[in-house]
């Protein structure tokens, strides 16, 4: 591991319980398989089982590592084994390198300690294909199926809620469902009636289902679910918020065990200055709620302002910052206040937080490319603009006129960055400041790893004319990016790394790491074909532009029509099982964010799809796809 800035420090992680030299000590001493060391460091601070680093948490480490007794010590003492997977769960870190007794112990604990297991699967299945008939045969097969969660601990009546299957609840409750059961985290379904995190409501129920996510919180209520202080908060509904305090006078100001960016987890006092309930924000307030309470790993200052702020609230945020909530408060991955009221176009909600001493640090500032707030900012303090993070985010979003004035202040910043822009020319721009096109990130994943995974082409074939390492290895899965282009069904990206001189067969590979290895495993056969025959001698041959000609076609044809032959060549073109939802709500989503466009999206045109598409691919335009192409 190469040791990341903010692990060197022994102040409080932002983002993280624990310190900087805490949690690289643990995560150390782990890889080292120095027990006594993680003991020493747990019974010191017992939060730090739950910290992590850029997504990485302790119990990765030991499992990656298969450290058995470190791992078990972890799971007993509070580690989450479901949730911050990074491409892949902890089960399946084990069967990839054959850690057997690893898995063995996963399994148990998962099951003993949190009800997850893939028994509960089958039924999950049924439930979100809308089969009922299905359902109501595995559980009259097996009537213990009713409470068994599936592999992330939800049980069917989870699943009913999620999916908005109203008339599935209530046979499910009437064979003996729990309306309250808990999920691993603490989840109930009343926290889940608009889906969570994985299973989005506005994304995964299909299109045509009527029945909207508060129907479903009242049907709950109407069948006896259990309404907590922060359901009550989000509702409205002063009269349970007040009865519950009066009961236990600590929940105004308590943080749920479900933290999530739903409504129903968290603190009462964000449930209800989401949804604009000031009488109930007042109360809270008044009866010890903290604007600023930290909600681990979500909103370290408090998510309440920020929800305000989000939602246009004005008189909620007011009162917020007048009992002090903090003005710049972030939320993970969801910008901060003002940013927020900037996206909106809130230029009341903007003058009120001004008012309060509210700034956007940098790196969110460069990612929405606010160029003129940022030379303010740069010219009051240079130092500022030292941030590579910033520099990364303005590339990769390209918001070229940021890019410019932070290489303006610091030359030298491209070299810690290894990024490819939005566009070619802030690419360029950035090798031509030093860009290192192999720099790797604390695992020592390299951008062509990255972009070998994700499938852009554009954006590889950059960074390998400028020499880029084609047979690096990293240290999370052991692979070059031949083997993560492999193991990600990358077809495209196989070829053109093979073409480009990448090895098929590395000398150091491990056995279970090889670009060959991980297509057999992930059943990608056509990948397997062309890797058997790169090792023979055979490259393959470049694609032609008639292949992404037709995928822009099936895509306009899928959106416009829903046609199930033209999503079912999508899904085998890019290898995932892409609802015709999903679909539909990429390509608005893709449509929304260019600027100048209509905001029609039921006008989808063929060259709207080419650009969906070649962007896709890692290229700027279908004009740069296609000179790649007859390349």
């Amino acid at each position: 591991m190469i040791r990341p800035d903010e692990l060197k420090t022994d102040e409080p992680l932002l983002w993280s319980t624990g310190t900087g030299t805490s949690v690289w000590a643990l995560f150390s001493a782990i890889v080292q398989d120095d027990a006594e060391t993680v003991y020493r460091l747990v019974e010191r601070d017992p939060a730090i089982v739950r910290c992590h680093h850029a997504y990485r948490t302790p119990i990765y480490f030991a499992v990656r590592e298969n450290r058995l007794a470190i791992a078990e010590f972890l799971l007993d003492h509070g580690a989450d084994p479901l949730s911050l997977a990074v491409n892949d769960s902890l089960l399946e870190i084990c069967r990839d390198r054959g850690y057997v007794e690893m898995e063995r112990l996963l399994a148990a604990k998962l099951l003993s300690i949190h009800n997850a297991s893939p028994r509960g699967n089958p039924v999950a299945a049924a439930i979100r294909a809308r089969d009922a008939a299905g359902m109501r045969r595995l559980l009259d097969a097996e009537p213990g199926l009713l409470h068994a969660g599936d592999e992330r601990s939800n049980q069917p009546i989870h699943w009913a809620t999620m999916t908005r299957q109203l008339h599935v609840i209530d046979e499910l409750l009437d064979r003996g469902a729990d309306i309250n059961a808990r999920r691993y985290e603490g989840a109930r379904p009343i926290h889940l009636y608009n889906g969570d995190y994985h299973y989005r409501g506005w994304r995964d129920v299909p299109g045509e289902i009527a029945t909207k996510p508060r129907e479903v919180l009242a049907h709950l209520i109407a069948r006896g679910a259990y309404v907590d202080i922060c359901t009550a908060a989000h509702m409205g509904n002063l009269d349970r918020v007040r009865e519950l305090v009066e009961e236990d006078p600590s929940l105004a100001n308590r943080v749920s065990d479900y933290i999530s960016y739903y409504l129903g987890s968290g603190s009462p006092l964000r449930n209800a200055a989401a949804t604009g309930q000031r009488e109930i924000v007042r109360f809270l307030l008044d009866h010890g709620a903290d604007p600023n309470l930290n909600e681990e790993g979500i909103a370290p200052h408090g998510g309440a302002l920020h929800s305000a702020s989000a939602g246009g609230h004005y008189e909620v945020a007011k009162l917020l910052l007048e009992r002090g909530a903090y003005p710049s408060a972030e939320v993970e991955s969801s910008a901060d206040c003002l940013s927020f009221a900037i996206m909106n176009r809130d230029q009341r909600m903007i003058d009120l937080l001004l008012s309060y001493g509210a700034t956007r640090p940098t790196q969110i500032m460069s990612y929405y490319g606010d160029a003129e707030a940022a030379a303010v900012a740069f010219a009051a303090d240079p130092s500022q603009a030292d941030n590579p993070e910033a520099l990364a985010n303005a590339a990769s979003e390209g918001k070229e006129p940021v890019v410019r004035l932070l290489l303006e202040y610091q030359p030298d910043l491209a070299k810690r960055v290894s990024v490819a822009g939005k566009t070619p020319e802030i690419t360029e721009l950035l090798f031509a400041h030093g860009m290192n096109p192999s720099l790797p990130n604390w695992l020592h994943i390299t951008p062509l790893h990255r972009y070998a995974a994700s499938g852009e082409l554009g954006k590889a074939r950059y960074f390998i004319e400028h020499g880029a390492d084609l047979n690096a290895r990293d240290e999370d899965i052991r692979s070059t990016p031949l083997a993560w282009a492999a193991k990600f069904g990358r077809k495209a990206m196989v070829e053109l790394l093979l073409r480009s001189g990448a090895m098929p067969i590395h000398p150091d590979d491990p056995e279970w790491a090889t670009p060959r290895a991980w297509a057999m495993r992930r059943g990608h056969s056509e990948i397997v074909e062309v890797l058997q025959k790169a090792e023979a001698g055979a490259l393959p041959t470049p694609p032609g532009l008639q292949e992404y000609e037709r995928l822009a076609e099936d895509i306009l044809l899928a959106y416009r029509t829903g046609d199930p032959a033209a999503l079912q060549r999508i899904r085998s073109h890019t290898r995932r099982a892409i609802t015709l939802e999903q679909l539909r709500a990429g390509v608005r989503e893709s449509l929304e964010k260019e600027p100048g466009e209509a905001r029609s999206v039921e006008e989808v045109s063929l060259e709207r799809a080419r650009l969906l598409v070649a962007r896709w691919l890692g290229f700027g335009s279908w004009s740069q796809l296609a000179e790649w192409a007859e390349r």
